[in-house]
């Protein structure tokens, strides 16, 4: 157990320094709040992606029956973990009533159910298993099924508007169209040419591309940081309710919800079939909610406050989180 600790701390800290890196850049003036939108842009188009294409094609497990199945049970959570922090998240919310607080509300609640599971989950796990394709594969899935709930549930919650919800961007986002190419190389290992001996070298194309997903993540986190004073980080109550129910209540229940399938041992030649979702769901806020709520004008300076602090707070909870799913 003290080295799973040793192991997540070591993780942690190479994450606050890759953070810490956009913060101090930032504060020297050094980068400019314009250039996030190209940062991001460049996560989001090409890094994460290459980083699913990653998990199916290199050193990938066989494409059996019962790897298929561990798919679709692995969705299954993901569904269950979404809704069962979202109907946690708003019995936690539910004090603030009244119209003028209707947006802040909102925001609350989207932090606490939708969690950072591709942007920051998948470069996590990729580090902390050193690069496990199965436990990185079953977090990928899970992301798929996320992800459609956040582009249509999350976006309803936010903007309270049917008409944003969006089922064609759950499908076509980069994230999940790069999930869909992994997927296929991994169906079809006939065409996937990563795992092909001869031309290993081109290995390096999805690898070392997929590789920044991590520290360019921490990096527009720090930028974030560097952005907001410090009254706005810490200065309101309800941030740290949110970072409760994000990084303690959201986990919780999930882990409860796997805790009986691990104590019969179903999966214990497969333990990332449930490791996996309840790492998902102990990761800090999604960053979506910050792009929703510039988008939508949805309280944008508390909105990047919130996620700032609360993917602060999640560097002190993870270890304890993984602490308790390794027992």
């Amino acid at each position: 157990m003290s080295e799973v600790l040793i192991k997540v701390c070591l993780i942690i800290a190479v994450l606050i320094v890759f953070g810490a890196g956009g913060f101090f850049l930032r504060k020297a003036n050094l980068v400019r709040p314009e250039s996030l939108l190209s940062l991001a842009n460049i996560l989001l188009y090409f890094c994460q992606p290459m980083l699913s294409v990653k998990a199916f094609a290199v050193d990938p497990i066989p494409p059996t029956g019962e790897t298929l199945l561990s798919f679709g049970i692995v969705a299954l959570f993901a569904v269950g973990a979404v809704l069962l922090s979202f109907a946690a998240s708003k019995l936690v919310f539910a004090h603030m009533k009244g119209a003028d607080l209707r947006k802040k509300r909102d925001v609350l609640v989207f932090l606490g159910t939708f969690s950072n599971c591709t942007f920051l989950g998948l470069p996590f796990i990729d580090m902390f298993t050193d690069g496990d394709s199965e436990a990185m594969m079953y977090l990928i899935v899970f992301g798929v099924v996320f992800n459609i709930l956040l582009w249509t549930l999350g976006a309803y919650l936010i903007t309270q508007d049917r008409k944003q919800i969006s089922v064609r961007r759950a499908l076509l986002n980069p994230s999940t169209v790069g999930s869909a190419i992994g997927l296929l190389f991994f169906l079809v290992p006939q065409i996937n040419f990563f795992a092909m001996e001869e031309v290993k070298e081109l290995q390096q194309i999805v690898t070392t591309v997929g590789n920044m997903t991590a520290p360019l993540s921490m990096l527009i986190v720090g930028v974030r940081l560097g952005e907001l004073t410090p009254r706005e980080l810490f200065g309101d109550p309800e941030i740290y309710l949110a970072a409760l129910m994000r990084l303690v209540i959201s986990f919780a229940l999930t882990y409860l919800l796997i805790l009986p399938f691990k104590l019969c041992g179903t999966f214990a030649d497969h333990p990332y079939v449930l490791y996996a979702p309840a790492i998902a769901m102990s990761m800090p806020p999604a960053s979506t909610v910050v792009a929703f709520a510039e988008k939508y004008d949805s309280e944008k300076r508390f909105t990047a406050a919130a996620f700032s602090t609360v993917t602060l707070l999640s560097l002190f909870t993870l270890p304890f989180a993984l602490m308790l799913l390794m027992l």
